[in-house]
Parts: structure tokens; sequence; C-alpha cells
């Protein structure tokens, strides 16, 4: 699929003091001649544009109903109604959209509060952990009072805040970055974050598609995965495959292990294109050279299920042992089970429950009932084993495990190394069979109880 978003550069562009105004709004032109001895561009714009030579000049052009930029280059000469700018691209041609970002001058603010991928950032970015976030607020106040109409100083005031514990406060200050330039990148994703992922209270799933949404037509490289998710998962919306596809493809493309699982998914599922597992198996394995866990445990469930390729238990043993020793709690669950049926491993109980107990421990319900049917084959009730599988049954059946429920259930009516209570049987078969388990269901008609 081809990207019908490019990824927007970062380009380190510090204005003139003849660039200073009350306003810095973007100036929009076309792309009308190429001097082919130069390299050099003619761009028309209106003859009351204020524009400065060094200033950051994009070439756009339009794909699939989107405007995606081309080529980024700088102004290197000024004229009534006419720009002369060199671009960084050989595919900028006559015809295309041009646009010249305007900028305040560099500020201490941007030294102390630059913003990582920041396409509007003058100096190199700030990382949060080297963030001094009071004092970068402060000095983005002061750059504020000097040039309000400049949205990259709010923006920067509101990672400050974000950084500090302030969500709100950063919201109200991304806000009015937006309002100034609202085709503005990373306040777009900034904004998004803090109402997708923020307090609760924050939260607003159809704002923050909005702004990933749009944010990711512009390019912005973190927005594609989320925005994919939004759309797939119908989180802030309706659910859209095709436009989850189209995301995912676009980060895929750019190398984001996430995008490549999940455009992996899509494919061995049909998820909004046809369905071909050829293709999924090349993105699962392509995440997963890029070390993205779940990946690992896709190319497990894979090969255990024989999906597009012939069932080997032993390399879905390798594969879900990469991700159990990388803490992925499913893959835990699933070597814990090969050790116990030597499926693809030599048989260890010993390892076996180890890995159990790992998942376990981590919430993982099925462990819980696995360790919990280990002990209770065992069946001996001096040893504790009958104890131990009536107490690995409960926190599995707490945690909704209906196997376990019906386990549960089945223990206490027939007293298995436990004392007999039908009372306490027909409540765990009843949860059990309100879930669909059929046994259950059989077990609550012999014992003349309803569900």
């Amino acid at each position: 699929m081809k990207n019908v978003v490019s990824k927007v550069s970062t380009f380190l562009a510090v204005a003139s003091v003849a660039t200073l105004q009350s306003s810095f709004a973007d100036v929009n032109g076309e792309i009308t001649e190429n001097n082919l001895e130069t390299g050099a561009f003619t761009v028309t714009v209106d003859a009351k544009a204020e524009v400065a030579v060094g200033e950051l000049i994009v070439a756009l052009s339009e794909v699939e109903g989107k405007k995606v930029e081309i080529g980024t280059g700088e102004v290197t000469a000024v004229a009534d109604g006419s720009i002369t700018a060199i671009f960084d691209s050989e595919d900028v041609a006559v015809g295309m959209a041009a646009l010249v970002k305007q900028f305040a001058p560099e500020h201490e603010a941007d030294h102390m509060s630059a913003i990582p991928d920041d396409t509007y950032a003058v100096v190199k970015a700030v990382p949060d952990e080297e963030l001094d976030a009071p004092a970068a607020a402060k000095a983005c106040r002061d750059a504020i009072a000097e040039y309000p109409e400049e949205s990259r100083f709010y923006a920067q005031l509101g990672r400050a805040l974000q950084v500090d514990g302030k969500p709100a406060s950063a919201i109200l200050q991304y806000e009015k970055a937006i309002e100034l330039r609202p085709d503005y990148p990373v306040a777009l994703h900034n904004l998004a974050k803090l109402r997708f992922y923020g307090p609760e209270e924050l939260r607003d799933f159809d704002v923050a598609r909005k702004h990933f949404n749009k944010a990711a037509e512009l390019g912005f490289a973190a927005s594609l995965p989320v925005i994919g998710t939004m759309m797939r998962d119908a989180m802030g919306g309706e659910r859209d495959f095709a436009a989850a596809v189209n995301w995912f493809s676009v980060a895929a493309e750019q190398g984001n292990s996430f995008s490549q699982n999940a455009l992996a998914e899509c494919f061995e599922n049909g998820w909004g294109i046809d369905q071909d597992i050829s293709k999924a198996l090349l993105w699962y394995r392509s995440s997963a050279e890029l070390g993205y866990v779940p990946a690992y445990r896709n190319l497990g469930r894979v090969f255990q299920k024989g999906i597009g390729v012939t069932a080997n238990d032993r390399k879905a043993f390798d594969w879900y042992s990469r991700a159990a020793e990388k803490d992925d709690v499913e893959s835990q669950f699933r070597v814990g089970q090969a050790f116990l049926a030597g499926k693809g491993v030599v048989h260890s109980e010993e390892y076996g429950i180890e890995w159990l107990t790992k998942a376990a421990d981590a919430g993982h319900a099925q462990a819980m009932s696995a360790i919990a049917s280990y002990y209770y084959a065992r069946g001996d009730s001096k040893n504790g084993e009958f104890d131990l599988a009536a107490a690995w049954y409960k926190k599995a059946a707490s945690k909704g495990d209906a196997v376990a429920q019906f386990s549960l259930g089945s223990m206490f009516e027939n007293g298995d190394g436990i004392k007999r209570d039908k009372d306490s049987a027909i409540n765990w078969y009843r949860q059990a069979a309100r879930q669909g388990h059929s046994e259950s269901q059989k077990r609550l008609v012999k014992l003349k109880a309803d569900w």
C-alpha cells in the first residue's frame, strides 16, 4: 500500500529579526517556475505577505484528497508577489502548493523547552528528562508576553506544564497553540494524548480521535499507531477497519514495530483488507525482528496452530520463550503448558509450574486454573494437593474463569479434598453456567437448580 502521508522532517530554522511582527501566520503560495541551472524555484505569494530570507518553506502535493509534504527548503530571495526557494527534494515540481512557515525569533524559552519532533522548533529539542519544568514554564510565559501570537511558545508552555504534572493547564495551552496555528502537529498530538491517556476526568476519546487523526494527516509519526488503534477498536467514534489499515500501513512502512504487528493482525483476520496470511506472516516477522514482544507471541501462536505454515511445536515454543523472557504473561502461560505437556520441549513439571506461577502471579486466570488442575490430577490429600488445587481454582474462579468455576463446583459437589457443600457447588456452577459453560448447566439441572 502506498503511503498517503509523508513523515514531516524536523528542521532547525531561525527566523531573522526582520520577521518580527504581531502575527506569525503561515504564508500560502504556488510553485510557478523552476530554474534548472540553479535548482531554485519561484513561488508566487500574496504581494502583501511578509516573508523574509531564511524562513522555512515546504512544498505540498495533493495525494488521495490530502495535502502531503514533498520537500522542505529555505527562502533565498524575496520580491513583490514572489519568492525564490531551494528545496531538499528532487520530487518538488512546478504546480505544487507551497507554505512558508513563519516564526518568532529564537528566545530563551526555546533553549529551555523546545519540544522533541516539533516541526516549528528553532533550536535542538530538550528531552522530558532534562526539562526544568518550572523554569521552562516561566521562560515560556515571558516569551508569550513578548510574542503573544507565536504558537510554539504556547505549545512549549503546555509541554512544561504537562511534565510538571499539570495536565488541565497543559491542555489549555495546547488548545491556544492550535487556535493560533491549526495545523500544528506536535500540539495536536500532545493535546490528543492528554485527552486519551490523561486523568479520567480529562479524557475525551472523541476529541482525542479528532486531534490524533489530524496530526496523522499532517504526517506526525507518533500519532499514526494511536489513530490506527482508535479506528480499529471503535474508540471515540465508529469502527473503521479500512482507515485503521491505512494508518497502520503508513506507520509500518516507517518501521514502527507496533503498527507492523497490528497490520499483520489485520491481514490475518481480514479486517479492512483482503485476508492474506502470507503478508500477515511477513509483517509479524518484521515486527519481531524489531524486537516487538507481542509479535514473538503471535509467531508462537502461528507455529502452534499451523496458520499459513506447517505446525511446529518446537518453533512455537522458541517464539513463546522469547516473549516469556520479556515478561509477556500470555507467553509465560504457553511456555508453562508446553513444559507440562512436553510439546516442543522436554517434559518438565518443575519448569512447567514455575512458568505457570509467573503468569498466575501476574493475574493470568488460565494459568491459575492450569496450576490447580495439575495439583488436582495428583489427587493426594495427604500431601495437600487438593488444598492447593482448591486454592488455585478459587483464585481463577474469582477472576471469572469458567473452567475454574466449574472445577471448584465439582470439588464442592463431590467432596474432593474439601468438605462437601451443595450450596457452594451450585454457586460456582451457576457462575460458570451464566458464561455458557455447558457442563455446569448440566450439573445444575442434575442438582435441580436454575441459573
